[in-house]
């Protein structure tokens, strides 16, 4: 017994040693996200120049057939939370930023939660939180004003609130399910494994009680999707479904999968010891929510436009249900003895897990630092030759934010749309023609009579733009820059021949 004492002890310590590690992690995310002053991504700034539109009356939802073309895909929380943030004049990335980690803080405390629900061991849920917290896509993804840690955190939120139903008892657990489920589908659509989770364990008590459940929330989100359709005369619904059908690409789920394969692996076997340990009735709601979050993300991860943080769910999953298989099969009780047995090298995994995951975070948040020094240096170049005002075609969205113009023409979308046959191009293209964008701002040299054409998740703008460019605009500058070696700025041949003819809530603010 002494010497399970000092096992527990030694492994306590380890426990504790890897929660530093990872809090260090996190605050280094955290500080590099709240200095860096460009965005971290591309999508992180769009966010904040629609909430900053949406600030200054310019409306969310635009027709796709009309100026701004720009979409806003995702539901209106974060972008309602951001704009209040740029109507009391602060930043509206850096809101999106704080409300991340604060989601992200959350989500694991969710976790442990959850965890000590089910589990015997008191370190079962300390390693279920300790994993999360050290898992670099989350934390990567924790630290950027997106909409995808604030979803999960309502996602989990509900699964914890319905589970705490099943284990203690208490209706206003399932109501609050509910209202969690629909936070969590209106702030990023993708997010609805935890509502089917949820629905099945229902069925499965209940049919009865779980057909209210079911006809109440969709209801409630039907009504949810009407009043907002209505409120922008059909634009919810454009730019938050019709808009999302992107295009697939197999080497982008080829990429998305060899990430999750380095990073997620160890929890991947973790969570499958849980097979062998006692058989239990039924299925457990972390693995259905782990099999609904997996669907989702190989559902949605090919579209042209992801990110990584479409495994967000996944791993969050993942994490709970690791946890559990270590509890499952009495992998504590067992180390703590000196157990020779295979339950006991599960420790390898673990400890492969958190120092791998670190190591990414931290390298992440260097890469981080050096992009952003970058973009400083870049954008100083740069604002000389787009102005501070005038009309602004950028495929980086990060000038028009920083130089406070809205968005006129988001082009990787844009361009998509129009191939698509979803967006009129004559506008834009009239604009091109007659010389009225001020400045174009494009990765590619459209002089170059030998260039190549740019990968699809390349931002650039359709064919015949590009041909309206070089017809129309001066031979342009090079900007030099991180992405794509640099910038190309395009001036109209003669400035004199401008005119400007733009509805009064789209002309930029200087």
């Amino acid at each position: 017994m002494a010497n399970s004492g000092k096992q527990e002890l030694v492994f306590r310590r380890i426990l504790i040693g890897f929660s530093v590690v990872a809090g260090i992690a996190f605050l280094l995310q955290a500080s590099t996200a709240l200095w860096t002053k460009h965005g971290i991504t591309e999508v992180e700034a769009i966010i904040a120049a629609q909430a900053t539109a949406l600030s200054r009356g310019s409306g969310l939802y635009y027709n796709l057939n009309e100026y701004p073309f720009t979409v806003s895909p995702y539901g209106p929380l974060l972008y309602g939370v951001e704009g209040i943030a740029a109507w009391l004049g602060l930043s509206p990335m850096l809101a999106g930023r704080v409300i991340s980690l604060a989601a992200l803080a959350v989500l694991i405390a969710l976790v442990y939660r959850l965890l000590a629900l089910y589990c015997d061991s008191r370190y079962a849920p300390w390693a279920g939180a300790l994993l999360a917290a050290s898992t670099a896509n989350l934390v990567t993804w924790g630290s950027v004003g997106q909409s995808d840690m604030l979803a999960l955190m309502f996602s989990v939120a509900a699964l914890e609130r319905y589970c705490s139903y099943q284990v203690r008892g208490g209706r206003t657990a399932v109501a609050a399910s509910g209202v969690f489920v629909a936070a969590a589908i209106f702030t990023k659509q993708k997010f609805l494994a935890a509502g089917a989770t949820i629905c099945v364990l229902y069925l499965l008590e209940s049919p009865k009680r779980a057909m209210r459940y079911i006809v109440g929330l969709g209801c409630a989100g039907i009504a949810i999707v009407a009043v907002l359709n209505w409120a922008t005369s059909g634009g919810y619904w454009s730019n938050a479904v019709l808009a999302n059908l992107n295009p697939f690409s197999l080497a982008k789920l080829g990429n998305q999968l060899e990430y999750f394969g380095f990073t997620a692996s160890a929890l991947c076997l973790l969570a499958a010891a849980g097979l062998a340990g006692p058989k239990i009735r039924g299925l457990h709601p972390f693995a259905i929510y782990l099999g609904f979050s997996a669907v989702m993300f190989l559902a949605t991860a090919p579209k042209i436009g992801s990110d990584l943080n479409y495994q967000t769910e996944t791993v969050a999953a993942l994490s709970l249900c690791a946890a559990l298989a270590l509890d499952r099969v009495r992998f504590f009780p067992l180390l703590f003895v000196g157990d020779k047995g295979w339950v006991t090298l599960l420790q390898i995994p673990l400890l492969f897990h958190m120092v791998l995951n670190c190591a990414v975070t931290g390298k992440v948040a260097i890469q981080r630092v050096v992009r952003d020094l970058d973009r400083r240096d870049k954008f100083t170049a740069l604002t000389p030759l787009i102005g501070q005002s005038g009309r602004l075609l950028s495929v980086e969205i990060d000038p028009v934010l920083q130089t406070g113009r809205l968005i006129e023409v988001e082009p990787l979308i844009y361009t998509l749309l129009v191939n698509a046959g979803m967006s009129d191009p004559q506008p834009v293209l009239e604009d091109l023609r007659h010389r009225r964008f001020d400045r174009v701002v494009l990765y590619e040299d459209v002089f170059d009579g030998n260039r190549e054409p740019l990968d699809l998740e390349v931002p650039s703008l359709p064919v015949e733009h590009l041909q309206a460019i070089s017809q129309e605009y001066a031979l342009p500058q090079l900007v030099p820059g991180p992405l794509m070696g640099g910038v190309y700025v395009y001036a109209p041949k003669s400035a004199s021949e401008q005119s400007v003819h733009l509805p009064e809530k789209h002309k930029a603010n200087p």
